[in-house]
């Protein structure tokens, strides 16, 4: 009697779908510098920067950070630039082979923020954006960052907000079970504001602030017209600004930028 297939292992789904949007990585980090309004993650990289450069600015001169979910180097870089002594962690070949490409000589390491092969409280910080929404157990990925930082130690992490007023939440519990042209096949983690601070407390940071990025559906308006998308973020900007990191509104932006204190 034939064996049934083996259920696919969920990170390594993650890692080769990560994989085939490496170049897209590079060019959209480009458009960063030229042209933010081109695309929701442009735009949503552009408003999100300002919460993490503020908590960077925290962190000692010369501090020993580790970015975690690296990609193809583009914080490994602007760490470097400010003197940090920047260790990068990216399971994925490519990216790590495009980290190293556009980061000569920093150190790119193969590895798992579930499973982070690094000595206790050996980093004064740690980055990850866009990882923990994409690993199969958060409070693992967040313990193991706890974990890493020596005390007083700040991580800048972000999260994907499970009341969104993009409606992701909802949509991928429909695309992580069925094939769906355009979308990707895989389960994502979302957090309320209330949840994250429960999650980053019950493992040891000591202070917890979250700040809210990017409020609207806009990935729909850029599927439907890139065009109209570009004016449409331009025009609403200003109350964007306004409005996104307001306490009662965070859970409902597109991304949380979390600062936690060890």
């Amino acid at each position: 009697m034939s064996q049934p297939p083996a259920a696919p292992d969920p990170k390594a789904q993650v890692i080769d779908v990560q994989e085939t949007f490496a170049g897209k990585f590079d060019a959209w980090y480009r458009d960063l510098g030229s042209d933010p309004y081109r695309s929701t993650f442009t735009y949503g990289r552009m408003k999100g920067e300002r919460f993490i450069e503020a908590g960077l600015d925290r962190l000692p001169a010369g501090a020993r950070v580790l970015d975690v979910g690296c990609g193809t180097g583009f914080h490994v870089a602007r760490m470097r630039e400010r003197g940090f002594d920047v260790v990068g962690v990216e399971p994925g070949e490519e990216l790590r082979r495009r980290a190293l490409a556009n980061n000569p000589g920093a150190t790119i390491v193969d590895g798992d923020m579930e499973d982070l092969a690094f000595e206790d409280a050996s980093f004064d910080g740690l980055l990850a954006v866009e990882v923990i929404r994409h690993v199969p157990h958060p409070e693992l990925a967040v313990a193991e960052a706890a974990r890493v930082l020596r005390p007083g130690g700040l991580a800048i992490i972000t999260a994907a907000p499970k009341w969104s007023l993009n409606g992701y939440a909802l949509i991928n519990q429909v695309t992580s079970r069925v094939d769906i042209p355009t979308f990707t096949k895989q389960k994502q983690h979302f957090l309320t504001p209330a949840g994250a601070r429960r999650l980053f407390t019950s493992v040891g940071f000591t202070s917890v602030e979250m700040h809210g990025v990017l409020l609207g559906p806009w990935q729909v308006v850029g599927r439907i017209s890139p065009k109209v998308l570009g004016a449409s973020l331009r025009a609403f900007e200003p109350v964007d600004e306004r409005l996104s990191d307001l306490g009662p509104v965070r859970g409902l932006t597109n991304q949380l930028v979390i600062i936690a204190q060890r």
